[in-house]
């Protein structure tokens, strides 16, 4: 009873325990798009982009500032709160709050808010062009592992395919109904075909450690991976459009395109911003101060006294007291003084470039030919872009033909080895029309794989280079 209910528990979480992760085309497609360090380092870019946009637009609102300053004074130095001479020690202390606004510059801060706009804009455009080359990579990469596992299962099964076919040779000499060399023949070619499921599992492994590594995967993490059915190798609607046709919508919304055609305009408008220069500036300050000193003192009356003077009348000498106010000197609290020393300032400054040693006409004459080295890059991307892309569209259209030719290659070749096969096993050929004929076949089977997954390939590469377009 024991072991049956271990049974029970090994069969209900067996498949769980050894399942192994199904990887398709569009799963490895996104885990691209979400775990690839190109990817994320390129979306850092729109964040950066971001944030600049953010600062120079702030340009515009007025600055403010907070300063203070503290300072001991000993000897015959000015009471900063009273402007006279003391010989006190003392301490004083400053504070100052401080504003300023550009009032006009020629359009500088309008001018760059303009240009980290479009430097947005193209880390956008950036992060999308990086995108279609990973994903390219992904794809070319996916179906190269969908190949080498086909191959080897093709190349696996012809290898026993020879392996039984040793068996019955080697049984027929026996019987002495064949010469020996009909299985030497044999034997030599089932030692050729195991070279060649060894070759086979070598590429499998390392296209498989290829595309985990692509994908940033642990190498030791076991995945299967998902195969469309040969019927599914169809022409799309896409594939039936002209070169041209592709091309034009391909370029509608090529993400390098389009990021190369705004480095023009970035470079268009970093010449408006050089001439910015020869403009006059007017900006408007304030600030608003106040400070302490603990020389600085308050005369307290405490009462009054008499003060005995002599007088003198008609000549003779009298005595007069007069009475005369008395007072006492106190210190100022601090926060009396800061809030009877404050004081508020306003001033206009007019800066007029008259003479910059050159400075703004080369940096003008920089800015152009940033412009022009722009337009030549744009050029080089388009063409770049152009040729790459006509290329893939031939490719596919030829993959497709290949792949067509190979099915029936295949085909003719498949009913050729049964009819040898066939005819050997009644005696009517020799061992080696059998290889000859088997040796072919196995040559279109691997044909046949190459053009299918060629095909795929192209196919689905075409998608990434179309996935920007408009379709209608």
């Amino acid at each position: 009873m024991k072991a049956y209910f271990y049974l029970l528990i090994f069969i209900g979480i067996g498949p769980f325990a050894f399942a192994q992760e199904i990887w398709t085309i569009e799963r490895a497609l996104q885990h691209a798009m979400d775990h690839n360090l190109q990817i994320m380092q390129a979306r850092q870019d729109i964040q950066r982009a971001e944030v600049d946009l953010q600062a120079i637009r702030q340009q515009r609102i007025p600055s403010l500032s907070f300063s203070s300053n503290l300072s001991n004074s000993i000897g015959r130095t000015i009471d900063p709160t009273t402007n006279a001479f003391t010989t006190e020690s003392n301490y004083n202390q400053s504070a100052n709050i401080n504003s300023g606004v550009q009032l006009f510059n020629g359009g500088l801060i309008h001018k760059r808010v303009q240009n980290a706009q479009l430097l947005r804009q193209q880390a956008e455009m950036q992060v999308a062009a990086t995108e279609d080359d990973i994903l390219l990579m992904v794809v070319q990469q996916f179906f190269q592992v969908m190949f080498t596992k086909e191959n080897l299962a093709m190349t696996e099964a012809n290898n026993q395919l020879l392996i039984e076919q040793e068996n019955r040779v080697a049984a027929e000499v026996n019987a002495g109904a064949k010469p020996a060399n009909e299985l030497l023949e044999i034997q030599a070619e089932v030692a050729r075909s195991e070279q060649q499921v060894i070759a086979a599992e070598n590429q499998f492994t390392l296209a498989v450690l290829l595309f985990k590594q692509l994908l940033r995967l642990p190498v030791d993490e076991e995945i299967e991976f998902q195969l469309p059915p040969v019927d599914d190798v169809e022409p799309s609607e896409i594939d039936l459009l002209s070169i041209s046709e592709l091309r034009n919508r391909a370029l509608a919304g090529a993400p390098a395109v389009h990021a190369a055609e705004i480095q023009v305009e970035s470079a268009a408008l970093g010449i408006r911003i050089a001439k910015s220069q020869y403009y006059p500036r007017v900006s408007l300050g304030g600030s608003l101060s106040t400070n302490f000193s603990t020389a600085r003192r308050i005369s307290v009356p405490t009462g009054s006294s008499i003060v005995n003077q002599t007088v003198y009348l008609d000549g003779n000498p009298v005595m007069v007291g007069f009475e005369n106010p008395t007072f006492r000197l106190e210190s100022i609290p601090y926060f009396d003084q800061l809030n009877e020393n404050w004081g508020l300032g306003f001033g206009l400054q007019l800066t007029v470039p008259i003479y910059s040693q050159g400075s703004t006409s080369a940096n003008v004459q920089q800015a152009r030919i940033n412009y022009q080295t722009a337009q030549i890059q744009r050029e080089q991307q388009v063409n770049m872009y152009t040729e790459e892309l006509e290329r893939t569209i031939a490719d596919l259209k030829s993959s497709f033909r290949s792949y067509l030719a190979s099915e029936k290659t295949l085909e003719a070749s498949s009913k050729f080895f049964d009819n040898i096969e066939l005819s050997y096993n009644v005696g009517a050929t020799t061992s080696f029309e059998l290889i000859n004929a088997q040796n072919r076949k196995e040559e279109a089977e691997i044909n046949f794989l190459i053009a299918k997954y060629e095909y795929l390939a192209r196919q689905r590469g075409l998608q990434i280079y179309l996935r920007h377009g408009s379709f209608e």
